[in-house]
Parts: C-alpha cells; sequence; structure tokens
C-alpha cells in the first residue's frame, strides 16, 4: 500500500504542479503553473483543483489554480483562519472565492479511493460481465467519453444495464467510472462492473483509483467491498471540455509538466 500511495502522491504532485512533499506541510500551499489553463484529461477544464491527502494535518492541502487567479486566491485566504476552513472534505470558505471568480464552475466534493492486489477483493458477477468491443452498436459514445477499457452487464434483451469504463489519467493512474441504471440499481452489479475494470487495471501494473461524490455513500460502498482504501479527498472545479480531436492532433489527458 506504501508503493501506491507513493505513486499517487507522484500523480497528484503532477497534476497540481507543486512537490509531493507539499501534500503533507503543515499548510496551504498554492500553486498557478501553466498546464493548469491547458485541457486536462479528455479535454476537461480544470481550472481550480484542491486536493487533501489522508495522513496530513488538519491544515494541510495543495489548491492549484489557473495563473491569472493564483494571486487573487493568496490575497483572499486569511492568515488567520486554519486551513480546514478551505479545504474539504468539510471546508467551505473557498466558496465565495470560487463564485466570483469561477462562476461559471460549481465545486465538486470528493472522496478519492485507491487499490492494489493485496487488498482487492474480487466480486462474483451477479450478470454475466464482458468488454465493450467496436463491433458493438454502443462503442463508439463509450470511446467519446473514455479513452480506456469498458466493461458492461446486459439484461435477458442484451441491453446495457451496468457498466464501468476506465480513464487513463496518466501512465500509471487509472480512474474507475461506473453507471447502473435505476431499476437495477441493489443488485451488485456495479460491483461487477468495476470489479471486472479494477482486475484490468492491476493486470496492466497500473494503479486504480475510485472518485465518488463525498456524500454518494451507495457508491463508497461499491468501492469499499472491493478493498478500495481513502487517499484523500478533492474539491474541483470544471468549465466544461474541449474536443480533443481539435487539440492540435495531441493525445488530451496525460499529466502536463509543471
Amino acid at each position: 500500500m506504501l508503493a501506491t500511495t507513493t505513486c499517487l502522491d507522484r500523480y497528484w504532485a503532477d497534476e497540481l504542479g507543486c512537490h509531493p512533499d507539499d501534500l503533507l506541510r503543515d499548510r496551504v500551499t498554492v500553486v498557478a503553473p501553466a498546464h493548469r489553463a491547458t485541457p486536462r484529461w479528455m479535454g476537461w477544464q480544470v481550472p481550480l483543483d484542491c486536493i487533501v491527502r489522508v495522513g496530513s494535518t488538519a491544515d494541510s492541502g495543495v489548491i492549484s489554480v489557473i495563473p491569472p487567479l493564483g494571486e487573487h486566491l493568496c490575497n483572499f485566504l486569511d492568515p488567520q483562519r486554519p486551513g480546514r476552513c478551505y479545504l474539504p472534505p468539510r471546508g467551505q470558505e473557498l466558496t465565495p472565492f470560487i463564485n466570483r471568480h469561477l462562476p461559471y464552475s460549481a465545486p465538486k466534493y470528493h472522496c478519492i479511493l485507491h487499490c492494489d492486489t493485496l487488498n482487492f477483493c474480487p466480486h462474483r458477477p451477479t450478470y454475466p460481465v464482458e468488454e465493450l468491443h467496436a463491433d458493438d452498436i454502443h462503442y463508439s459514445w463509450y470511446r467519446h467519453h473514455f479513452d480506456g477499457q469498458i466493461f458492461v452487464a446486459r439484461d435477458e434483451r442484451g441491453r446495457i444495464i451496468s457498466w464501468s469504463a476506465i480513464k487513463l489519467k496518466s501512465a500509471q493512474v487509472w480512474e474507475m467510472a461506473v453507471v447502473t441504471e435505476e431499476p437495477y440499481r441493489g443488485m451488485g452489479l456495479a460491483k461487477s462492473v468495476v470489479s471486472a475494470a479494477t482486475r484490468a487495471t492491476l493486470a496492466a501494473g497500473k494503479t486504480p483509483i475510485y472518485l465518488h461524490d463525498i456524500t454518494n455513500t451507495a457508491s463508497a460502498r461499491v468501492c469499499r467491498a472491493l478493498g478500495y482504501q481513502l487517499y484523500g479527498h478533492q474539491l474541483i472545479c470544471e468549465n466544461g471540455r474541449v474536443d480533443p480531436s481539435q487539440a492540435n492532433g495531441e493525445r488530451v489527458g496525460c499529466c502536463g509538466k509543471r
């Protein structure tokens, strides 16, 4: 597990534009790297991203913003206020700053979990799970939204009722996405498809991560049942997506250089 968290420290440090040690310092660290202004994974624009790592002190966290907002954010943070007032999972005092400077970016609060081969608990499928291939009629939709493998469960008529897609977030870190159609929830389908995606990720030698809204207890139960452990919390603001096909022919999504 230590090797996994070290990998994730490097991943988030690259993504945020900071040093890995900044994730554990006893302070709020503000960074404004140039790559924050460029599209992130699959063309998503992310003008603000904040990570608070489990195991850090209550006032430790890194807030990464687009360069024009770096000085504004430093001026906004009150040195007399503890960092926990601004940082996830409970801090809400960044909201006025976000509303003023990023009015089109609703803040989202996530739990970040990760898994490794020692802790992974595969789930026995309640429905057969298969990998979606290019000859499937639905493949193009999934491929437009995700760049990794897609695993699906179908009903008796062949309709997809649950799926998990892999996001290739970096050369070492892959993220799980999952959706189950409402009539089929509570049947273990999400565990089945995420289990398949996690197995494929680990088999490829990558670190799987799973993000869910901090209030989404159902999603939390899915990943916890598969052996995922809490890495930290995230506050993120997104401004929409740029079509990756228009990104000068370059692949969008890998971590930018600091």
